[in-house]
């Protein structure tokens, strides 16, 4: 009897594919078709439980402790730094549930969702612009920013910062990645040699430096 009753208690992980950590949409969820919040008990397979169980095809989990569903990704929502999503499940410290605006995303299919980043200029490669300074105040490059920990490339801020709708980007401080579509007018060009310290996901690659941006833009 107890047997049973513990199985009904914790659902089993049915068939599901792990997509990666993906951003939230653009003014709004991700997944929005269903929720399920518990910071006590969550874990991926309370999360697949509760979606599927409501014909979903996707569900994600995020902040620890929180469930979404849905059967497609909104505007806006797209692969992001893996290691933005270090938050432990609530109900289970060994997995990881997500982090703050970020979905650890699961679903039904070994094929991952379309995604629609957002709007931005038809640009197939990006360019060097060289080693530039950082500002007292705004960021040279203002538009957005992000910490990938261990994992920093200068291909993985590129496209990061494409898909939030920026043609420029730049890596600082070995794992720092910052967007805009224009770099400050304040900002100034700095000795090459100033820009050398190694991506934190890449040590073949600089990934500019102390209060150095190394700069590229899309074209």
């Amino acid at each position: 009897m107890k047997h049973f009753l513990l199985a009904a208690l914790a659902p089993a992980a049915l068939a599901q594919t792990f997509y990666g950590c993906y951003t939230e949409g653009n003014g709004a969820r991700a997944l929005s078709g269903s929720s399920l919040v518990d910071y006590i008990t969550m874990t991926v397979a309370v999360c697949e439980a509760h979606c599927t169980g409501l014909g979903y095809t996707l569900w994600g989990v995020e902040y620890s402790g929180e469930c979404y569903c849905d059967n497609a990704l909104s505007l806006g929502s797209f692969p992001s730094f893996p290691t933005d999503c270090g938050m432990a499940c609530s109900g289970d410290p060994l997995t990881i549930c997500g982090g703050p605006n970020r979905l650890s995303l699961y679903g039904s299919s070994a094929t991952p969702p379309t995604v629609t980043p957002n709007p931005h200029p038809p640009v197939t490669t990006f360019q060097p612009e060289g080693c530039w300074t950082e500002l007292p105040g705004p960021r040279a490059l203002a538009g957005t920013g992000a910490y990938s920990g261990s994992a920093m490339t200068t291909t993985g801020c590129g496209e990061y910062c494409l898909n939030s709708g920026f043609t420029w980007f730049g890596t600082e401080y070995g794992s720092e990645c910052y967007c805009a579509n224009a770099l400050d007018v304040a900002s100034t060009m700095a000795l090459a040699t100033d820009c050398a310290m190694a991506c934190s996901g890449a040590a073949g690659e600089i990934c500019g430096g102390p209060n150095r941006v190394s700069v590229y833009q899309w074209v």
